[in-house]
């Protein structure tokens, strides 16, 4: 990203100080902050919005609402919801399901789940109840959808003093899934005040040429421009806020209408434009304006590009980054240094201890190099001894050069002999960025979902009808494009940090788990499931016979089966009794496992499993108080990877799961041997078909039903199951036992591994990462209970 060198950029703190703060009321902001308040408001003043169809207030709304009243595509949101959190656009419906903006099928349980959660206040911004609202589903008009992946694009006013200063076109892509979301990988594109005409594209915080799958962009017009510019200031004018974000889109049919108004306006504008904002919001700072219609006749005069940059004006400069490493040459010999880029200064400055070190010459006469370009100056001395720097660069000497903040920010390795090490300064904010990314690219790869066979009533069916039957497995398309994740990953850069190697494992994995899901069907699956999980060693396996030989011919009886509704209101106990907040528990038909607790919050029990008392609470230990605890610990962390999952963590939670749930269980069943039985199943699996495996557990003493399992589990993801292959991930279980096991038995505390979804070989890099809390869920047995 391109900026001359500046001072005009506005970052957050100056945003909150000098401008949120002294000009935006408190009252004003809670009418922001609400969309329900907000549309009823202005559209009583007349600004085009949005029809408000129904509004859901808690949840004895929410069970008694009549969906049917509903038109068949609308707009589901929360009240109080940001960054596009909550959103779910229905284009139509199908049979009693609903049809999603990107063609997905959403059943009705899932939309009232939804809701549930926006009621439970998942997407607020103080994180506190919330309403659901129905609203009228827009649509782009043709030039605009086809710049778009899927979603609804909008446009981004910033007004202070009703002038509209700088606005931006925010196109949802297939990186930000379907949204509006520049940090979500969505392209913020500039747009000239005046002329209402597209300017510079930018993704990921650079110019890109083009939007994918539309071309260039520059110089197209947008319709209604200055009725969007006017809606803007009258936003700003009859809600009272001095400083403000406006999101207007542009509908096909009614034209612009306001999408919402935002209190806190985010600052990706100033990438899009090429153009600090803080220098535009000074210069309207004590303009008397009367009226918006006057407001964006001043927009249009003062802000308008009308000296655009041109391509000659780059030629011959260099482009650095706010800090850069230059070479001294003086008397008494050269010297690398860092020097920081200062254009508010006219005449640079220099360390006095490295001037006398190198001989300044007279006069302070100064020779450097910045990148390969010899600049010859005149400087002061001051003492940096307590800075980062040696060298403060002015503006008499920036006039060959281009800053781009964005650049790699360098350090100097103070210990190299000779040439420095130039490392990248990462901000905190740098730093949330990469942990967000990685969170939203592991999200879209749903790895258990695309590996369930899409025909797999079928083939069971077949199955029972002929226990030597192969089933032959078909999959769903992936629901992402591989090269956009690798593309993804590619971009990242991380820190030499505990927490930046942890996240250099976890592009690591995600990229093997990509890497599987495109395997599948192939004869390639098999060894992209060992680099992702491991495999069977000897040891192991003799670990797994053993074990089984030791399982008794008969069992205590069970006594009392429990059905899945049942477990479920227990399940709902336990969670209420912990204190969980935000989780549920749903039945679901054809779930592999008996229980399990899934990434978004829910824990799924399958519809037609049954439960004895012991077991039952052996499976809420699994579970509830180690993977809901877990996540909930991780959740507190300052990084969502150990809410996510560091890389590889899935062997020690497994294995941390069983041990609390043979901890847990009192009477000895058949299910205890269920991991070694995997194990040899698993055996059989890399060398064999579906039915030796499904024959071999049997053989060992389990019922049909688990052999079926066993020989499901260890077949997905190959195509023509009486190949030999096999997925290897159910070994965790059984391995991660064994490993938690021998941790314990050398002394080793459990509570490390409820800082959030951790794995015991990256305890070391785990301990070191700055600012992580103790966990807050723990079972009774740590808490000492």
């Amino acid at each position: 990203m391109w900026f001359f060198h500046n001072p005009g950029l506005l970052g957050i703190n100056a945003r909150n100080l000098l401008y949120i703060k002294p000009y935006n009321p408190k009252k004003a902001v809670v009418l922001a902050d609400s969309k329900i308040k907000t549309k009823n408001y202005l559209s009583a003043r007349g600004v085009p919005v949005a029809k408000l169809y129904n509004v859901i207030n808690n949840k004895k709304e929410l069970g008694k609402f009549d969906f049917a009243s509903l038109p068949n595509s609308f707009v589901v949101k929360p009240n109080a919801g940001f960054g596009g959190e909550g959103i779910i656009i229905i284009r139509a419906r199908k049979g009693g399901n609903f049809v999603k903006e990107n063609g997905s099928i959403m059943s009705m349980e899932d939309l009232s789940s939804h809701i549930n959660d926006i009621l439970d206040g998942r997407y607020s911004l103080a994180g506190i109840s919330d309403a659901a609202l129905f609203e009228q589903r827009l649509e782009a008009p043709k030039l605009f959808k086809k710049m778009s992946y899927k979603g609804l694009p909008d446009f981004r006013i910033v007004v202070h003093n009703l002038i509209p200063v700088m606005a931006m076109l925010r196109l949802p892509t297939e990186s930000s899934q379907g949204k509006a979301n520049i940090h979500m990988g969505g392209v913020g594109v500039g747009i000239d005040i005046a002329k209402g005409e597209l300017t510079f594209a930018t993704q990921y915080n650079k110019i890109i040429d083009s939007i994918p799958g539309f071309g260039e962009i520059k110089g197209i017009k947008v319709p209604h421009w200055e009725e969007i510019l006017l809606i803007a200031s009258r936003v700003q004018h009859v809600t009272n806020l001095g400083f403000a974000a406006v999101d207007i889109v542009l509908d096909k049919n009614m034209g612009p209408a306001l999408l919402e108004i935002n209190a806190r306006a985010g600052l990706q504008v100033q990438v899009a434009n090429m153009a600090p904002l803080r220098r535009r919001l000074e210069r309207v700072q004590g303009i008397k304006v009367n009226t918006p219609e006057k407001g964006v006749r001043i927009a249009q005069d003062i802000f308008g590009q009308k000296i655009e940059l041109k391509n000659d004006e780059f030629a011959g400069r260099t482009v650095i980054g706010n800090m850069e490493v230059v070479e001294l040459i003086g008397k008494s010999g050269n010297k690398k240094i860092v020097a920081q880029m200062e254009p508010a200064i006219e005449k640079s400055i220099l360390d006095k201890s490295v001037a006398d070190t190198i001989g300044l010459g007279e006069a302070g006469k100064c020779k450097f190099t910045l990148m390969d370009q010899k600049v010859v100056t005149a400087v002061n001395t001051e003492d940096f001894k307590w800075e980062s720097y040696d060298m403060l660069i002015g503006q008499r000497d920036l006039k060959h050069f281009l800053i781009d903040p964005m650049r790699n920010t360098p350090v100097l390795n103070s210990t190299a002999k000779k040439t420095p090490v130039i490392q990248r300064h990462f901000s905190e904010k740098d730093l949330l960025n990469i942990d967000q990314e990685l969170s939203d690219i592991d999200g879209q790869i749903k790895l258990l979902g695309h590996l369930r066979p899409v025909n797999l009533k079928e083939e069971h069916a077949k199955f029972l009808m002929d226990p030597e039957y192969d089933p032959q497995f078909e999959y769903k398309a992936l629901k992402f494009k591989p090269k956009n994740l690798y593309s993804r990953l590619q971009r990242l850069d991380f820190p030499n940090t505990p927490m930046g190697q942890l996240w250099q494992k976890k592009a690591d994995e995600i990229k093997r788990k990509v890497e599987l899901l495109e395997a599948r069907g192939t004869s390639e699956f098999t060894q992209k499931s060992i680099a992702l999980y491991g495999t069977i060693d000897k040891k192991l396996y003799q670990l797994a016979v053993k074990e089984v030989e030791s399982m008794p011919k008969e069992f205590p009886a069970v006594g009392k089966k429990l059905t899945a509704k049942e477990a479920k209101k227990r399940f709902e106990k336990a969670i209420e009794g912990f204190g969980l907040k935000g989780w549920r528990v749903k039945l679901k038909e054809d779930l592999v496992s008996d229980a399990i607790a899934g990434k978004e919050n829910t824990i799924f029990i399958k519809a037609g499993a049954t439960f004895g008392e012991d077991r039952l609470k052996g499976t809420i230990a699994h579970e509830v108080e180690t993977h809901v605890f877990t996540a909930m610990n991780g959740s507190r962390q300052p990084y969502k990877l150990f809410q996510r999952g560091l890389a590889d963590y899935l062997m020690t939670e497994e294995g941390l799961a069983v041990y609390n749930q043979e901890k847990t269980e009192s009477n000895e069943t058949i299910k205890k041997y269920w991991g070694a039985s995997t194990i040899l199943g698993m055996d059989v699996a890399l060398k064999g078909s579906f039915s030796e495996v499904y024959m071999k557990i049997v053989e060992l003493g389990f019922g049909a039903e688990r052999a079926w399992t066993v020989a499901l589990k260890t077949k997905r993801g190959l195509a023509n199951t009486s190949e030999a292959g096999a997925f290897t991930k159910d070994a965790l279980y059984f391995r991660g036992y064994a490993m938690i096991v021998d941790y314990v038995k050398k002394g080793g505390d459990l509570k490390w591994l409820y800082y959030g979804k951790t794995n015991l070989e990256d305890l070391e890099l785990v301990k070191k990462v700055k600012g992580l809390k103790p966990p807050l869920y723990l079972p009774g047995y740590l808490r000492g209970d």
